[in-house]
């Protein structure tokens, strides 16, 4: 049963921050993500451990008196009869506002920030994969908290209950912690683009996935642009899609579309790398190389997000496989998915020549974008500390 999972993380394995005690009854789970628009959409997702009757959720633009009511719909989550998402789809939205909402019965209300027209502020994105819970991953959801992002591409691998009702519990955690300490202490909510993993599928099913992320649902595919200036594009590395065939094709259409505009940056957000920095070569690693990499490459993209490998890894610039001299003439490959899982030991340098720095520890990536110049990048690690810090050009020539 569900309940009796929330009373076992109660009961000592949870994370009670002041985010969750400031409410006598917490949300349960809280994701935002997009469906579309991120400028003038929102999708806004609570989570209860009970049915609730008549749901409502209470929005209104920061500074104004009056609250609006919006009726979610109801989302069952896999594999229990009381546990329930309310997804609401706020539209209408002004560009780069901060709005506050209150779920259900609440009092304290918790804000979001909407993404912006354009690029007259600097955009700050986060960048990983491979989460998992307890200690680590509430650590590194604390250091991200405070570095308030506009938004966090996540590249799978979430609460590793591979799809089975009997770790239902795993999830129960994940979002706890996810609830607790990826939020700031004025309670600002940050919007998720989620990728699938290895460790949300079996066979060919994710009901934990596709029920918690509202996007970019099934196939695990999509595109989702900020305005003119960035694309996110969430890849499945053949998990429930296959690399070869339609998502490749559809890849290659997307890409071209976008690639015209010289000052749109283009992000790639997958699970297994093309060029891993743990792992030895498999499958999915040749396919991606046959069929995405060239693509990224006549698209002229300058990196790349990987994951699965749990460990950090960045590339050289890289172009048709082989080592470039300026980071302007190739592609570099970001990775490998440490959020909070436990780390591996990574290949030499003479083993794996494209990699110009890996090591064995937890991360994310913080992204800095601003209205010009070089795409700049800080690599931290659960305690905060900078372990690697690069720029990159947003586009190739």
């Amino acid at each position: 049963m569900v309940a009796s999972a929330w009373m076992l993380v109660a009961a000592g394995l949870g994370f009670g921050t002041a985010a969750a005690a400031a409410e006598e009854t917490p949300v349960h789970g809280l994701i935002l993500t997009w469906k579309q628009d991120p400028t003038t959409t929102i999708v806004i997702d609570w989570h209860e451990e009970t049915p609730i009757s008549d749901p409502l959720l209470m929005h209104r633009k920061m500074g104004a008196t009056e609250w609006k009511r919006a009726t979610p719909e109801v989302v069952d989550f896999p594999f229990s009869d009381d546990w329930k998402i309310y997804r609401t789809e706020l539209t209408g939205l002004e560009p780069g506002t901060f709005y506050e909402f209150r779920p259900h019965g609440r009092s304290e209300p918790y804000k979001f920030r909407t993404m912006p027209a354009d690029l007259e502020r600097p955009l700050r994105v986060v960048v990983g994969g491979d989460i998992a819970f307890r200690d680590v991953p509430a650590q590194m959801n604390r250091e991200v908290a405070k570095l308030e992002p506009d938004v966090i591409l996540w590249g799978g691998d979430y609460a590793y209950s591979d799809a089975k009702k009997e770790y239902l519990w795993k999830e129960v955690m994940m979002h706890n912690s996810i609830r607790d300490d990826l939020v700031t202490a004025e309670r600002r909510v940050f919007p998720v683009l989620a990728a699938i993993g290895n460790h949300e599928v079996m066979g060919s099913s994710a009901p934990y996935y596709f029920a918690t992320f509202a996007w970019p649902g099934n196939p695990p595919y999509g595109v989702m642009d900020f305005s003119d200036y960035l694309s996110v594009v969430i890849l499945d590395s053949n998990h429930i899609a296959k690399v070869p065939g339609e998502q490749t094709d559809w890849l290659g259409k997307v890409l071209n579309e976008r690639s015209g505009n010289p000052h749109r940056i283009i992000f790639p957000v997958y699970h297994i790398p093309a060029y891993p920095s743990v792992r030895e070569d498999e499958r999915t690693t040749f396919e991606l190389r046959e069929h995405w990499v060239p693509l990224f490459e006549k698209a002229g993209l300058s990196v790349a997000f990987e994951h699965h490998d749990h460990a950090y890894k960045r590339t050289h610039p890289l172009l048709a496989g082989e080592i470039q001299d300026d980071a302007s003439k190739g592609i570099t490959y970001l990775g490998d998915g440490a959020w909070g899982a436990s780390t591996r030991a990574v290949k030499s340098f003479e083993e794996r020549p494209y990699l110009y720095k890996a090591e064995r520890t937890n991360h994310v990536f913080v992204v800095d974008i601003a209205k010009e110049g070089p795409l700049k990048f800080k690599a931290i690690n659960h305690k905060g500390e900078v372990i690697d810090e690069f720029e990159l050009p947003r586009r190739r020539p």
